[in-house]
């Protein structure tokens, strides 16, 4: 738990240091039942970036991640679709940290509702595991 705390910590005071990043709320699935928090960051005009923590109900209750966001189409006049790639950790419970790939879709404004975003995609951490999630972002 402690470790959970000090990432936490770790990466509100170091993200707070970027005026342009928005911070954001996170749950659902992630191999289990999992919530967090995410800061994400615009880079350039198709491309951004997103880094964040997130506890885990499963035999590796932490979970690290680093991704980059490539903004792909609109699909409504707000709605619009992005692709996520990047690395993700497992972690926790006096077990060994395992890395892997993290990729997936997410629909940012779902149901027009402008904070609001839904995530579909899989980590590939020794094995394929589902992730279906939906966030909130706090402008």
């Amino acid at each position: 738990m402690k470790k959970i705390a000090a990432t936490l910590v770790l990466l509100l005071v170091f993200c707070t240091g970027v005026s342009a990043s928005t911070f954001e709320l996170v749950g659902g699935i992630r191999d289990n039942l999992a919530i967090g928090m995410q800061v994400e960051s615009q880079l350039g005009n198709n491309f951004g970036m997103r880094m964040g923590v997130e506890g885990n109900s499963g035999p590796q209750p932490l979970i690290i991640f680093f991704e980059g966001k490539f903004y792909l189409k609109y699909l409504t006049r707000s709605t619009y679709l992005s692709f996520v790639l990047g690395a993700v950790a497992y972690t926790g419970n006096n077990n060994p940290a395992d890395i892997g790939v993290s990729l997936g879709i997410v629909l940012n404004r779902a149901f027009d509702i402008t904070p609001l975003f839904v995530e579909l995609g899989m980590d590939v951490v020794r094995r394929a595991r589902a992730r279906i999630q939906i966030g909130y972002k706090l402008f």
